[in-house]
């Protein structure tokens, strides 16, 4: 009866009844699911995962299905976050430098900050493709399965992005960006086309 309750309320667009009895749960499992590390971000998860069913309200028939949404809303959450940590941990292990090596430091910070400016530049597909592969660490087949396109065509607008990228560069900043293209380079291909 309880579960009837909640799923016509929520139908309902009533949510004091989500938040009585089902927020608790849900935040004990997403902190759960998140770790030590990232459990203060098990509040966005769940608050994230109300939303996402409450948009797709109309795809649910039963309270069963309306908690399994929920719990695997949730999931689908901490799961992008955890990869897209886990990216950003690649990424500065890629980039670590030792304490002595300053002039390293210093070279690979003005690499960056010229890099992200050539991706700024990049038409807004290819800047879509960078987004999804790396703030939030998506594959290619779910690149491709969000953008509609197959795998192939994933790939062909990386490696499309990757020469722009290279002409961009060469153009505007020639020798002094070979050697950080080329460490960038190496790491970019080993983490996307996986």
């Amino acid at each position: 009866m309880k579960g009837d309750v909640l799923y016509n309320d929520f139908m309902s667009g009533s949510m004091e009844v989500v938040y009585d009895s089902v927020y608790p749960a849900l935040m004990s499992y997403a902190i759960r699911l998140l770790g030590y590390d990232y459990s203060f971000l098990a509040e966005d998860c769940v608050q994230d995962s109300i939303y996402k069913t409450y948009l797709n309200r109309k795809q649910i028939a039963t309270s069963s299905q309306l908690k399994s949404y929920l719990y695997t809303s949730c999931k689908n959450k901490v799961i992008s976050i955890l990869r897209k940590a886990s990216s950003k941990k690649n990424f500065l292990k890629a980039v670590e430098i030792s304490e002595h090596d300053s002039l390293t430091f210093l070279i690979e910070q003005e690499t960056l900050r010229r890099l992200f400016s050539a991706i700024d530049n990049l038409p807004e597909s290819y800047r879509e493709i960078v987004e999804m592969s790396f703030e939030e660490g998506l594959k290619n087949t779910e690149i491709a399965q969000r953008l509609g396109i197959s795998e192939s065509a994933v790939k062909k607008r990386k490696a499309k992005m990757i020469e722009k990228l290279r002409a961009f560069m060469h153009d505007r900043h020639r020798y002094e960006m070979v050697i950080a293209f080329i460490y960038l380079s190496v790491w970019w291909f080993k983490h996307w086309f996986k």
